[in-house]
């Protein structure tokens, strides 16, 4: 049935969370992949560059919004609670736009989500949205929409699994093949009944498995990892390989249930590659001087998070006590909100100059805005521009510098919604380190072993647009992940938001498609449900076992 909301074609997207050509091309090669092999060489493809840093829950927001953080408002998987050193976990009620799916479902047109990070709670849309890692359990409000899907999707997959946590040793390795096995089956199982039984005119699902298995397995798999165990990958590579070649199964499937005379685009968040070390952002501030410790904060800390975990059990939630403060000015209760956090309490703040919080970030601790600052304002440009620096000037232990680029928020993002970002940003630095902010216990070391956290992110993830709009051979170098939802929005007729950032992606078409502009409304955020203490735990114990929260 002809669309009347897009001009008559359907369009399915694809992700492959973590996937980049470098990894991808060599298991193509091989033949682990070759109903990916043969899109590639049938479509246009190349290198799909990621948000700086290159992190998923801003990545996966960015996508949906055509717009970098600046404008979507998504710069980590946690956020400051104003007034304190306390950190929330996000969700999709924080997205400051309009999404794709929305916009779609304006129109008329019928859409489905399934997995796609930064949907839950599930905003409202003209179809069907299953939640994605950040969901704290199935039977929560938010996870389906419509609400009466989820009885829908438990008769379809009994048990559908949302995600599972990373493994840390070799005798977890196989369960947990195993629990990815078991997520690619049933939303493999859910993604074949949507297509097949649901109306839709676009279709969207995220496969998370080989993001998860590159975080923790990749010195099994590569050989050139510097931690590379020969043993490890004689015993696992062959059952490694076998989730690429379902993941690959996957993909065929989903391309034999779409419309003939329909488009498919396949994107990741972010490259892949091997880690050597994590460094630990904190220590190496306090080395530096610009972050002092508490004599005895160690034990204040572990005896206080001991009282936050009695709370928590009895249902208290630490963080509403920052809410009372507010209200009745109460800097006592202010200051034991901090100190309850897992974070603040090691922290001398009163001497403090700069913390980090976040992926590749610094925040200066600024007087006026944190409820400690030790900076002047005056003094402010002086210290941030001390810190960068330093930071381009750290040394990994073999003596190489590792930073090539650090930039003030404001330099390196634009709108209404920089006043969120921390203050600098590592926005260039060796891929094979990890920059940690020690949410839980600050290390004495600023560099350690990767260990089992063996992959990370890389800036460079994965295009490729495949059916009857897209050349067949074509390469292209500088797609951003910004470009996808106006390249879709081209390929269906659709009128084009003139406040995004991303552009039509012209040079991969087989012929002209027209760019289509309008005048687009800018939307302040979703109502989502009532967020509680045991949702905030449930999704940050999530957000711990895939190694985002230490």
């Amino acid at each position: 049935m002809t669309s009347k909301a897009t001009n008559g074609r359907k369009a399915v997207l694809i992700g492959l969370d973590g996937a980049s050509w470098k990894l991808l091309d060599g298991f193509i090669d091989r033949g682990v992949m070759p109903t990916l092999g043969r899109l590639r060489e049938e479509g246009a493809h190349g290198p799909l560059w990621s948000v700086v840093p290159p992190m998923t829950a801003t990545a996966w927001t960015a996508f949906q919004t055509g717009k970098g953080p600046g404008k979507h408002g998504i710069y980590d998987w946690t956020e400051p609670v104003p007034g304190s050193y306390l950190y929330r976990p996000i969700d999709s009620t924080r997205i400051q736009s309009r999404t794709l799916f929305e916009q779609l479902s304006e129109r008329g047109a019928r859409v489905a989500t399934v997995n796609l990070p930064l949907t839950y709670p599930a905003r409202p849309i003209n179809g069907i949205a299953v939640g994605d890692m950040l969901t704290p359990a199935k039977d929560v409000p938010g996870f389906t929409h419509p609400a009466s899907f989820k009885a829908e999707l438990d008769r379809i997959v009994p048990d559908y699994v949302i995600d599972t946590h990373l493994t840390e040793s070799e005798d977890d390795v196989l369960p947990f093949l195993g629990r990815l096995h078991a997520m690619l089956e049933g939303r493999g199982t859910l993604v074949r009944t949507l297509m097949e039984q649901e109306p839709w005119d676009v279709f969207c699902t995220v496969w998370v498995e080989m993001d998860r298995m590159q975080h923790c397995l990749w010195h099994i798999f590569d050989p050139t990892h510097p931690h590379h165990d020969a043993r490890l990958a004689a015993k696992y590579e062959a059952p490694i390989l076998d989730i690429y070649r379902l993941i690959d199964t996957r993909v065929a499937e989903m391309i034999e249930r779409r419309p003939a005379d329909s488009n498919v685009i396949f994107l990741s968040d972010h490259g892949f590659g091997p880690c050597r070390y994590k460094v630990f952002l904190n220590t190496w501030l306090g080395q530096e001087g610009f972050l002092k410790f508490r004599e005895g904060g160690r034990e204040r800390r572990n005896g206080l998070h001991k009282v936050r975990g009695v709370l928590g059990r009895a249902g208290v939630d630490t963080r509403k006590l920052l809410d009372f403060a507010k209200r009745f000015g109460g800097d006592r209760v202010l200051r034991m909100g901090d100190e309850l956090s897992r974070f603040a309490t090691d922290i001398d703040w009163e001497h403090t100059q700069a913390f980090c919080h976040g992926t590749n970030s610094v925040r200066i601790n600024l007087k006026g805005r944190e409820p400690r600052g030790s900076v002047d304002p005056k003094d402010y440009d002086r210290v941030v521009e001390e810190v960068r620096q330093r930071l381009l000037a750290m040394r990994d232990p073999e003596g190489n510098r590792i930073i090539t680029r650090v930039e003030r928020r404001d330099r390196l993002y634009e709108g209404p919604e920089v006043h969120g970002a921390a203050d600098l940003l590592i926005a260039g630095h060796d891929d094979s380190v990890w920059f940690y902010y020690s949410e839980g216990d600050v290390p004495s070391e600023v560099f350690e072993k990767s260990g089992w956290a063996s992959g990370n992110h890389e800036p460079d993830g994965l295009f490729l647009g495949w059916g009857p709009d897209f050349a067949p051979g074509t390469h292209i170098a500088d797609a951003n992940i910004v470009d996808i939802l106006p390249t879709l929005f081209a390929t269906l007729g659709v009128p084009i938001p003139d406040d995004i950032d991303g552009r039509v992606l012209h040079e991969v078409f087989a012929r002209t498609t027209p760019s289509l502009w309008t005048e687009a409304r800018r939307f302040a955020g979703a109502a989502g449900p009532v967020r509680d203490a045991a949702t905030d735990r449930a999704i940050e114990e999530r957000l711990r076992g895939l190694g985002y929260l230490q």
